[in-house]
């Protein structure tokens, strides 16, 4: 009797024991696609939130088949399958509040994260621009009108993936939100090797590239029905930019260049040869990505399932276009 009392006393223990162990063990939430209307799969039809019966513009409607073409959605759910989540991460896209200026955001609480059509559409727009100026003069490094696209639409996507993390896994974060999630996006970037880590990169950088110095100055084409945007009273102030509980673009952009040149300063040196990064910051960035590589071991990488990760490691997640830098 004795001998069936310990045993039963010793599975209570290694129950127990399993059911708070280490997040790397014990965790099983996962990324999955959020269904919306009927049959889309998470490529939702409407905008989100605001007017769910307001239909998609033809442009957006196209940018909607061309995700849905791709599977962009399927793959990233793939991409996130090392990690184990202590909650589950619902992935979806829409035409969000149906604005022009729509960004892909992640929700906090709600452990979802919304990709926005005009944010894939701007990408695009964005992609032409660069190569029109390429043709034009020589950018610091060449990039394809594909891998530009790519490159935009995954930074975003992990930069996103940086603030769920922050949030499901409860990840302090020292400084702003905003710069940790950048850092983040550019490390995990350089963990799928250089073709890969090159197109999320280049595609990333120039966006806060453009951002930092738009192509034209349009007339306020806000839509009336929307309330005054209040970033408008930036016209009559010239500080209100540094507001923002995001870094300037061209802060951005330069973040982005170091920590990648920091990491793998012999798949980026073109960068500093170019000078597109200064030789006076690169420098000390192998002391900044070791920064950000430390903060990543020691608060997210319990989450992560190392033979899982392995697997997506090796694989390439562009095609053969998206890849191609000219």
């Amino acid at each position: 009797m004795r001998l069936v009392q310990h045993v039963f006393l010793l599975a209570i223990v290694v129950a127990w024991t399993l059911t708070f162990a280490a997040p790397g063990t014990a965790q099983t939430g996962v990324t999955r696609i959020m269904e919306g209307e009927k049959g889309d799969g998470g490529y939702l039809k409407t905008t989100f939130g605001v007017n769910p019966a307001k239909e998609l513009s033809p442009a957006h409607a196209a940018v909607r088949e061309r995700m849905m073409k791709r599977r962009v959605l399927e793959e990233y759910v793939q991409f996130l399958s090392p990690v184990r989540w202590p909650h589950a991460l619902d992935l979806f896209a829409s035409d969000c509040a149906g604005k022009p200026g729509d960004s892909p955001y992640y929700k906090g609480h709600y452990y979802f994260i919304n990709m926005c059509y005009s944010f894939v559409a701007a990408s695009e727009s964005i992609a032409d621009y660069l190569l029109q100026q390429q043709a034009k003069k020589n950018l610091w490094t060449p990039v394809s009108r594909d891998a530009l696209i790519a490159g935009i639409f995954v930074s975003a996507l992990l930069h996103e993936t940086g603030h769920a993390a922050f949030d499901i896994m409860d990840v302090p974060v020292f400084g702003r939100q905003e710069d940790a999630a950048d850092q983040m996006a550019g490390f995990i970037a350089l963990q799928f090797g250089r073709e890969n880590a090159r197109t999320l990169i280049k595609g990333f950088a120039y966006l806060w590239a453009v951002s930092n110095n738009p192509p034209v100055n349009k007339p306020n084409t806000r839509d009336p029905k929307y309330p005054k945007d209040p970033t408008e009273q930036c016209f009559l102030d010239p500080f209100c930019a540094y507001a923002d509980v995001h870094g300037t673009s061209g802060q951005r952009m330069y973040n982005t260049l170091c920590v990648a040149y920091g990491g793998e300063p012999d798949w980026f040196k073109d960068f500093v040869d170019s000078r597109w990064l200064p030789p006076e910051r690169a420098q000390n960035c192998p002391t900044e990505y070791q920064g950000v590589k430390q903060a990543f071991q020691k608060t997210v990488w319990p989450f992560i399932d190392q033979e899982q990760m392995k697997k997506m490691q090796v694989r390439s997640w562009f095609t053969g276009q998206e890849l191609k830098e000219r």
